[in-house]
């Protein structure tokens, strides 16, 4: 599959559920690498009104996934199988957006680095940092 049609696949599935009613966005997208991007809004939020940490935890998570998918070959999709995630600072901002990068490709199994960054007037902090560890499927047939 082309990189075109697998980004605009990849966005299809984080259009919905979870992904979707966050609001989950490609920002950059190629082979290995991801950056995932969610605007804050109160629903997302805890009770002292940073984002929650599971949401920076889905962030981080569907990044990763996404980053494993674009080198796997077709007919595969992944599912994480562990994920470790340090929480470094509050997650705030106007943007959030987690930057994935395959560190390990195996067949079966892949490792990717996911750091979540808040955003706000051109100023990025690192808020997380997630190894996460997938699995390699078959889908379909």
């Amino acid at each position: 599959m082309k990189n075109d049609e697998l980004k605009a696949l990849f966005q299809k599935i984080t259009d919905q559920g979870f992904t979707g009613e966050a609001g989950f966005k490609i920002r950059d997208f190629e082979e290995g690498a991801i950056t995932l991007e969610v605007a804050p809004k109160p629903e997302l939020t805890q009770f002292l009104g940073y984002v929650h940490a599971g949401v920076v935890t889905g962030l981080a998570d569907h990044a990763a996934g996404a980053a494993y998918a674009t080198v796997l070959p077709e007919g595969k999709a992944c599912m994480t199988i562990e994920l470790k995630i340090n929480f470094l600072k509050p997650a705030a901002g106007d943007m959030l957006a987690a930057e994935a990068r395959v560190v390990s490709a195996g067949k079966s199994i892949g490792v990717v680095q996911s750091d979540v960054y808040g955003e706000k007037e051109g100023v990025r902090t690192l808020c997380a940092t997630a190894l996460v560890t997938l699995r390699s499927i078959t889908v379909g047939g």
